[in-house]
C-alpha cells in the first residue's frame, strides 16, 4: 500500500467515524433519549473529563497486564510452534490439548485462574497468555511449514544437520508469522485482561466499568468501552511498527 492509499484509507476511516459520532448525537439529542439510556458523545467526554484523576491508575493496571500477557502468551506459542515443526511427537502431543483449550471461553477460566493463582497481577496475566498464545501459535506455525524446502535442501546440502536448519531456515520464517499472530493477538489482550478485572480486582479498567454499573453511570461505562478500544489501537500500532522494524526485508504490502 503506497502512502497516497494509507493517506486516503486514513482520510475515509476518520470521515465514518466523525459521521457516526454526528449521527450519534444528533439521534441522543432529537429523540430526548434519558442519559441512563444512551448518553451522547458530548456527555461521555464530559464524564470523561471528570473522571480524569482517576482513570490513570486504571488504565496502568490494565496496560500492565495486557502487555506482561501478551508477552508471554507470544513466547510460548511460538516456542511451540518451533517445537512441534522441529519435533513431530511434540505436535501430535500439543494438538489436542491446545485444541481443547481453545474451546474454553475466557469468562469460564477466569474464575479458575483466580483461585489458582490468586486476585493479584499473576492470574490475569496467565489469563491474557492463555487468549493471544493460540493466534501467535498458529501463524507461527504456518509461516514455517510455508518455508520453501529448497532453503532446508540448501544447508542440508552443505553439510548441516537438522539443528543447522532450525536456526538457519525455521527461526528466521517464523519470525513475520509470530508477528502478524502477535497483532492479531493484541486486539484480545485488552479484552481478556478487562474480562480478568470483573471477576477480581482492585484496579483496572474492568473494575472502572464494574463500579460504573453499580452506580448506574451510564456515561462512564462508555468512558470505559473508549479507553479498551483506545488502548487496544495503541498496542496494534506499536505491534506495527515492530513488523517493520523486525521484518525490513518484507515489502509494505506484505505487512497489511
Amino acid at each position: 500500500m503506497t502512502r497516497g492509499s494509507r493517506g486516503h484509507a486514513a482520510l475515509i476511516g476518520t470521515a465514518t467515524v466523525v459521521l457516526l459520532l454526528v449521527t450519534w448525537e444528533a439521534s441522543v439529542r432529537l429523540g430526548e433519549l434519558p442519559e441512563f439510556v444512551l448518553p451522547s458523545p458530548s456527555q461521555v467526554v464530559s464524564a470523561a473529563v471528570d473522571q480524569a484523576p482517576t482513570l490513570g491508575r486504571h488504565i496502568a493496571t490494565t496496560a500492565t497486564e495486557a502487555v506482561l500477557g501478551l508477552a508471554l502468551g507470544t513466547a510460548l506459542g511460538w516456542l511451540l510452534a518451533v517445537l512441534t515443526s522441529a519435533v513431530a511427537s511434540v505436535g501430535h502431543v500439543a494438538r489436542p490439548v491446545v485444541l481443547l483449550s481453545q474451546t474454553i471461553p475466557t469468562v469460564v477460566l477466569a474464575p479458575l485462574m483466580i483461585l489458582w493463582a490468586g486476585f493479584g497481577l499473576t492470574s490475569k496475566v496467565v489469563l491474557v497468555a492463555l487468549t493471544v498464545f493460540f493466534p501467535v501459535l498458529v501463524a507461527a506455525t504456518a509461516a514455517i511449514r510455508e518455508v520453501d524446502a529448497e532453503y532446508s535442501d540448501t544447508v542440508a546440502g552443505l553439510g548441516g544437520g537438522r539443528a543447522h536448519q532450525l536456526w538457519l531456515v525455521r527461526l528466521p520464517a517464523s519470525i513475520p508469522g509470530a508477528l502478524a499472530g502477535l497483532r492479531i493477538a493484541a486486539t484480545y489482550a485488552v479484552g481478556a485482561a478487562v474480562v480478568s478485572e470483573y471477576l477480581a480486582g482492585e484496579s483496572g479498567i474492568g473494575v472502572f466499568i464494574q463500579r460504573s454499573r453499580k452506580a448506574y453511570a451510564v456515561d462512564q461505562i462508555f468512558v470505559g468501552i473508549l479507553l479498551i478500544a483506545l488502548l487496544s489501537a495503541v498496542m496494534v500500532a506499536a505491534i506495527t511498527l515492530l513488523r517493520r522494524v523486525a521484518t525490513p526485508w518484507r515489502a509494505p504490502v506484505a505487512r497489511h
